[in-house]
């Protein structure tokens, strides 16, 4: 059976297996064949996580929007590089396909997850595998060395709630100061939801909890000087897909604050 010691890597299992269940709905909003080839490799008793479609849909969603966020960026520069930020099991190099053939990604994560992802989900080519914590500068020094010219695209997905306020101030810090002309793209979850999570409909089934929660879309401006927001994108009120989550749910997502808030993808430039 699988186990993963780490309780934050423990949840890299939840949007796998819900990309998965996503891939096999009609029309689906995202087709991940790699999500589906992993679920049936792993030892893991995936069944507590059946029948919550509001997650399901809520993932599919979030990896699709970041999939054409990064395929714009690599449109739109001329020496583009992505990199996926706490990269879980998530096989978004190969997701884009040709639209990011010779774009160098670099995938990281921690040791353990890492050493599971290369056996399950080795990288493609032009695809960087880097074992260490997404708070350890040291990755983005040694990015800038690699690519002292280029443009980064930053993806942090389903990462940044389960720190506190402190550990996420200092890693946007460190991004600040180290990328420049670069992009960040990053979801974020409202207080709302925060203090919500013990009845998650997922995060109920495993030890982390969120714990980092945020209100306002500027926060992140105060942090840096050379952080600015482009875009925000609301999970439950921007996203037609949402509906496929049920009437209730939807309705609720476009008349009532707090839920409509709750997930948001935020887009910042680097200058």
């Amino acid at each position: 059976m699988l186990h993963l010691e780490d309780s934050v890597s423990e949840t890299l299992l939840i949007p796998l297996y819900m990309k998965h269940l996503a891939s096999q709905m009609p029309n689906p909003v995202i087709h991940d064949e790699a999500a589906t080839r992993l679920v049936r490799q792993l030892d893991y008793d995936f069944s507590k996580y059946d029948h919550i479609i509001h997650t399901v849909v809520g993932t599919a969603i979030r990896a699709d929007y970041f999939d054409r966020l990064t395929a714009d960026f690599i449109q739109r520069h001329p020496t583009p590089v992505v990199v996926n930020v706490g990269c879980g099991l998530d096989s978004r190099r190969e997701r884009i396909g040709a639209a990011a053939d010779g774009v160098p990604f670099y995938d990281i994560d921690l040791p353990d997850v890492i050493a599971l992802r290369q056996k399950l989900l080795p990288a493609q080519r032009g695809e960087t595998l880097l074992a260490t914590s997404a708070f350890d500068a040291g990755w983005m020094d040694e990015l800038n060395r690699l690519h002292p010219n280029a443009q980064f695209l930053l993806v942090i997905e389903g990462v940044l709630m389960y720190f506190d306020r402190y550990t996420v101030r200092a890693l946007f810090c460190d991004l600040a100061r180290r990328f420049h002309r670069s992009e960040a793209a990053f979801d974020v979850q409202n207080s709302w939801m925060v203090k919500n999570s013990d009845r998650h409909e997922a995060i109920k089934h495993v030890r982390a909890r969120f714990v980092f929660g945020c209100d306002d879309d500027l926060e992140f401006e105060r942090w840096a000087d050379n952080l600015h927001l482009m875009s925000v994108k609301r999970l439950a009120a921007d996203f037609p897909q949402w509906k496929r989550s049920g009437f209730l749910l939807s309705l609720i997502g476009r008349q009532i604050p707090a839920f409509r808030d709750s997930t948001r993808m935020l887009h910042y430039r680097l200058d």
